[in-house]
């Protein structure tokens, strides 16, 4: 479990993520990881144009998932953005339907 300070450090770094860009409450839902001091962000609203705009704000890279799972009845595969936010790993996740082609292929 992470110490008291490294998550008051994530804490604070996500304050001031969303004071300087609060864009980023309104489509996403935040965590702080409870085994490292990471943040982790879930895109519950707008989709891919989303993710890149957090991939502009923070940096980082957008990797897609070898894997899918299924989701009620569709096939999703997860996206992640990974970055650094003021020394704090961060990590922007978005699952979208995988086209029926893609999971034929």
């Amino acid at each position: 479990m992470a110490s008291n300070s490294t998550q008051i450090s994530a804490a604070t770094a996500l304050v001031q993520l969303l004071t300087e860009h609060p864009e980023l409450s309104e489509a996403l839902s935040w965590t702080i990881s409870r085994s490292e001091p990471a943040l982790i962000g879930y895109v519950h609203d707008g989709g891919m144009p989303v993710l890149a705009e957090c991939a502009r704000i923070l940096g980082g890279s957008v990797r897609a998932s070898d894997k899918t799972y299924q989701r009620g009845s569709q096939v999703v595969r997860q996206h992640v953005l990974s970055s650094l936010w003021r020394d704090v790993p961060v990590q922007v996740l978005l699952s979208l339907p995988v086209a029926v082609e893609a999971v034929a292929a």
